[in-house]
């Protein structure tokens, strides 16, 4: 029933989200009339709790933190409902796959600035002997990871 609440004031949180506060419109009039009417059958005839306002807060909040935490995606189903009016199930697979992707593109781009910012080892210029070698680079990795070589 919690999770019916949740659903029910999406409609409501998603516009409030999209067009402000003060421009919900009167579709999701309806689904916040059916959640405050379960929120009040929970408490007087289910008694799962003291206050409707409280089951209905909570479900507000629920509603929110759902849509703010995945708000490219809110909008990019909103701005695709707002230029065709309806979509099909899997339109809305296809759409939020194609948001997913550009999101993961846009991390390994990230990713790849990070490492490229990121200091390189110096290069152990080449010895005599294959000992004295292994004994430059393991100074080297020493010292890149801050730690005192066995010696010094």
């Amino acid at each position: 029933m919690l999770a019916r609440l949740d659903v029910a004031l999406g409609g409501w949180v998603a516009e409030e989200l999209i067009f402000g506060e003060n421009e919900v419109t009167s579709g999701p009039r309806s689904d916040l009339e059916n959640a405050t009417k379960l929120a009040r059958s929970m408490v007087t005839k289910f008694g799962m709790s003291k206050e409707v306002k409280y089951l209905m807060e909570r479900a507000y909040n629920n509603a929110k933190t759902i849509l703010t935490s995945y708000s490219k995606e809110h909008h990019a189903l909103a701005n695709a409902l707002l230029e065709h009016e309806t979509l099909t199930g899997a339109q809305i697979k296809a759409l939020l796959a194609q948001v997913n992707s550009q999101q993961q593109k846009q991390e390994q781009c990230k990713e790849m600035i990070v490492s490229q910012n990121e200091p390189q080892s110096k290069p152990v210029p080449p010895s005599s002997s294959p000992a004295a070698a292994a004994a430059a680079a393991a100074t080297a990795a020493a010292k890149a990871k801050g730690v005192a070589p066995v010696g010094s």
